[in-house]
């Protein structure tokens, strides 16, 4: 299902409208609670509900790290790949669509890592997906070309055996909440008296290569990543980052909750956000036993949704 239309009463959303990729059947799903869980704030952003997209300024949040001024610069999204040795040599011809490799500047390499990856503020994440994936194609088929048609003693009998055509993306749009968590927050560990998802994977932002953006300016497809505390930044960050500030009846879980775009750089990954699932699913829960919305639930019933965590 795809949900394209959202039905509104005021600030409440009353139901949602979505068609049925497969047999194209329009559907209407109505409800007293939501939940945005896309990543890329699609039911948020048909709702009006308030969002963020790319950097924050360091004014805006007082995050040392941020820039000067707001930018659309966002992390990128990988398509995994790799090769296998077969018995026997193979061709794989260079093509005028693919990006063009030198001596200078190519990649010697049977698989790909984390850094393969497209959309820093040259692509738009959302608007321009398709073309994202398209532009990381153009970088792996290219650079596999390069090999198998300039060095065929070590890489003629390898073969292109995986692309992942579904892409990995880390960032987009983020609605905001009561609280919009940032990178001080992390760093200072701030206790929160709802904090409820706790996180151990520190501040992980990426950026793109400086190599890349020398001989691909405008197109890269390698990002170098910052993240001092990989692994030993232990916090845990508040329910209110977890529903909309504006819509009264719409919870968010995944890389699409209320934080900066620094603070994204340590709730996005998968086990984290998968907290973030379990958490929003109980306090839709005792929303419909309380008769209350996400966030009288934060002002009434608070002990009860940390009572039920425990």
């Amino acid at each position: 299902m795809h949900v394209y239309a959202a039905d509104m009463d005021g600030a409440v959303i009353s139901g949602v409208k979505a068609i049925n990729t497969n047999t194209l059947e329009i559907h209407h799903f109505r409800g007293q609670l939501f939940a945005d869980c896309t990543g890329d704030a699609s039911l948020g952003l048909l709702a009006g509900a308030d969002h963020l997209y790319g950097r924050e300024s360091r004014a805006q949040t007082g995050e040392p790290e941020a820039p000067e001024q707001p930018d659309g610069l966002t992390m990128g999204t990988s398509n995994q790949w790799y090769a296998t040795l077969t018995d026997e040599a193979s061709e794989f011809p260079i093509e005028e669509w693919m990006l063009k490799f030198t001596s200078d500047y190519h990649f010697e390499l049977t698989k790909s890592v984390w850094n393969w990856e497209t959309g820093f503020g040259n692509f738009h994440t959302v608007e321009d997906a398709e073309r994202i994936r398209d532009h990381n194609f153009r970088a792996i088929y290219g650079n596999w070309a390069y090999l198998k048609t300039y060095m065929k003693d070590k890489y003629g009998k390898y073969k292109l055996a995986y692309l992942s055509y579904n892409a990995g993306k880390r960032e987009s749009y983020r609605l905001i909440g009561d609280v919009l968590l940032t990178g001080i927050d992390v760093k200072n560990k701030v206790d929160y008296p709802d904090a409820i998802v706790t996180a151990t994977w520190g501040i992980d932002l990426h950026y793109p290569d400086k190599r890349n953006s020398k001989y691909f300016p405008g197109e890269e497809f390698i990002a170098y990543a910052v993240h001092p505390d990989k692994r030993k930044d232990v916090y845990t960050f508040p329910y209110r980052c977890l529903y909309s500030r504006n819509i009264e009846n719409l919870f968010m879980a995944g890389r699409n909750i209320s934080v900066t775009h620094i603070a994204l750089g340590t709730v996005r990954v998968q086990r984290t956000t998968g907290m973030m699932g379990e958490v929003i699913g109980l306090a839709a829960f005792l929303c419909s036993k309380n008769h209350c919305s996400p966030r009288q639930l934060y002002i009434n019933h608070l002990k009860e949704l940390l009572d039920s965590v425990l």
